[in-house]
């Protein structure tokens, strides 16, 4: 099929736009280590903690010394996590260009149908 508009490309653009946002079924993950491998933390995307393993060694460490070795597993796990992760500002910016040219190329597009039924009327108006 032809697209002499460009509007078939721009919707194409768009759904592989958004299926970026979809093409994976499981959010990314990161993991962090802490008190010599006693803690592990496991987060995924956007930031979510989504485990924490705790080594019964752990338990018997200060309360104080546990809670920092905790925070730097988090914070570990946190900025292990890829950073491929989908930026949905930049998808916005992406598909709000996609949406401004195909508006131009719509108005383009309704111009010349415009332009060609005048030119239409015309002609039935032309006795030849």
């Amino acid at each position: 099929m032809t697209d002499p508009s460009g509007l078939l490309r721009l919707l194409a653009e768009t759904t592989d736009a958004l299926s970026s946002v979809h093409s994976g079924s499981s959010s990314p993950h990161g993991v962090g280590v802490a008190a010599d491998g006693l803690i592990t933390v496991e987060a995924a995307a956007p930031g979510r903690v989504v485990g924490i393993s705790l080594d019964p060694l752990a338990l018997g460490l200060p309360p104080a010394e546990l809670a920092a070795e905790l925070t730097a597993a988090v914070n570990a796990a946190l900025a292990d996590l890829p950073g491929s992760a989908v930026d949905l500002t930049g998808l916005g910016a992406e598909l709000r260009d996609i949406q401004e040219r195909a508006s131009r190329q719509l108005a383009a597009f309704t111009s010349s149908l415009l332009d060609a039924q005048a030119a239409l009327v015309r002609r039935a108006g032309d006795p030849r």
